[in-house]
């Protein structure tokens, strides 16, 4: 119902869930209402309506002094702002940062060691506390991973890193957290992210077709010099540390 529809700005569409945006620079006026309007006539040529309760505007803006912005309305009411939205998972908020996303993979992983403990007491062998834990608790803090790897700080990184020493701890109350990675042939969560993330950006990068390979920098053509060490791409400009760590600047530094 919703593969038709279409925009003048960037959309993004998966099952029932549509997202538009628009960058509005400074001193320049907003056309977003223009495009919802648009969208709204075209869902409604498709026989449905957009539900105003579930649309939620985001703003992000760095600016000292913020822009002000007209209302967006949807069948004649103003769409609620928010200071984050959940997107496919994912915890976005204003200040692009993931504290609030975090928090939420804490608080659903934190309810499955309930679980674990279950498990535990009902004298199931380890091994396969271990494969319940990978599965149902692991996969949990690990989900879309990439993104927010590199761009989450050090003390948000050992709140994770905590829920797997106490779901190891649970498995093997007698041992160190060091010595249960050795026996259960597991790594730091912050290792399994590094190497999802590179395995990720090397499909990117050797992929052509791949979704998000048009977001990578113009190829290096500069071989002139040092062969060994050419980079393969143009380093982009880094103007706030927040771009640096993103999940492909930060990869293109590293390569």
């Amino acid at each position: 119902m919703i593969n038709d529809l279409d925009s003048t700005i960037d959309m993004w569409k998966y099952v029932d869930d549509t997202l538009i945006s628009e960058l509005v620079g400074k001193g320049h006026a907003s056309n977003i209402q223009d495009v919802v309007t648009d969208l709204s006539r075209q869902s409604s040529n498709e026989g449905f309506e957009l539900n105003q309760s579930k649309c939620k505007e985001l703003r992000i803006s760095f600016a000292r002094r913020k822009p002000e912005f007209d209302p967006v309305m949807v069948n004649g009411k103003p769409l609620e702002i928010v200071n984050s939205v959940k997107l496919l998972g994912l915890n976005i908020g204003s200040d692009l940062k993931w504290n609030i996303h975090i928090a939420e993979l804490v608080k659903k992983a934190n309810s499955r060691l309930y679980f674990l403990k279950q498990l535990r007491r009902a004298s199931v062998a380890q091994r396969e506390l271990i494969r319940f834990y990978t599965t149902c608790i692991r996969s949990i803090l690990e989900y879309a991973c990439p993104v927010f790897h590199r761009s989450h700080p050090a003390y948000l990184s050992n709140d994770l890193e905590r829920l797997q020493k106490r779901a190891l701890r649970i498995i093997y109350p007698d041992i160190s957290y060091s010595k249960a990675l050795e026996v259960s042939e597991i790594s730091t969560l912050f290792e399994r992210r590094e190497t999802i993330a590179a395995k990720l950006f090397k499909e990117i990068t050797n992929d052509p077709q791949h979704r998000l390979h048009n977001l990578l920098p113009a190829r290096n053509t500069n071989n002139n010099y040092s062969l060994r060490n050419t980079r393969k791409f143009v380093r982009p400009v880094c103007r706030t540390q927040r771009y640096k760590n993103s999940f492909i600047a930060s990869h293109i530094y590293d390569s």
